[in-house]
């Protein structure tokens, strides 16, 4: 991969490169990097090896909260990750208490998916980028797997296992109280009120799955056709609440 002249990677497709070496079991060669860009890629682990400890949240204003590269192999660690978004919501971005922990919620059930149908353990990559105006914060995370993506768990729900297309399944999965998990009626809750919350509070919220990709951001709710990929491609990106 050719990176002359590119400058800034995003968080989500460092994850995606990094699920991307996983699933094909090498190394992806990085072609004329630009020395911020390598500096970046390593400060977020990349490549991916194995899981550091969770870098702890930090209150000096010139250090942006970070959390590297982090594999999710069981609920403990989806908590774990969860909790520093959480933080970071609550003291960077000036969301109240309850709304932060909407995003918690939402965030460990996304996790949850993840390890129950995905079959693959989810890798998880965090910054709140910081600008010279504080109000200009903003957080962006990705979530990413390679396992057997929303439509097909979705199917394993009798209510949905005629659903056809990979759209059909994305949009479903989109609404509340909708699940592949039949027999727990708490579930369905994650994706909708991350949507919900990039709607009302300002927000994006990037969404594929098998062939079909969507886009939620405050006015837009727009859909696209992608090539197949296995898996799960989840990215959020909240601002600071201006109260």
């Amino acid at each position: 991969m050719d990176l002359a002249g590119v400058h800034f990677i995003d968080p989500y497709v460092i994850a995606g490169l990094a699920m991307a070496e996983l699933s094909l079991e090498r190394s992806i060669v990085l072609l004329h990097p630009e020395a911020p860009v390598l500096s970046y890629l390593r400060r977020m682990n990349f490549p991916y090896r194995e899981n550091r400890t969770p870098t702890q949240p930090t209150q000096d204003e010139e250090s942006p909260i970070l959390l590297e590269l982090f594999r999710i192999h069981s609920r403990a660690d989806g908590d774990t990750v969860a909790r520093q978004v959480l933080h970071s919501l609550q003291q960077r971005l000036g969301y109240t208490a309850k709304l932060a922990h909407t995003v918690f919620d939402a965030l460990s059930e996304a996790f949850q998916n993840s390890l129950e149908h995905g079959g693959w353990a989810p890798l998880v990559i965090m910054q709140v980028f910081r600008r010279q105006d504080p109000l200009h914060q903003r957080l962006v995370l990705a979530v990413v797997d390679a396992g057997v993506g929303i439509p097909h768990s979705l199917r394993q729900n009798p209510a949905y296992s005629e659903v056809r297309t990979d759209r059909q399944a994305l949009q479903l999965a989109l609404k509340q109280g909708v699940s592949g998990v039949a027999t727990d009626p708490t579930r369905g809750q994650g994706l909708w009120h991350l949507q919900q919350i990039c709607q009302r509070y300002g927000g994006r919220l990037t969404v594929r799955s098998g062939t079909a990709q969507v886009f939620r951001g405050p006015d837009k709710l727009l859909w696209f056709q992608t090539p197949p990929i296995p898996g799960t491609q989840l990215r959020l990106e909240l601002f600071h609440l201006h109260q």
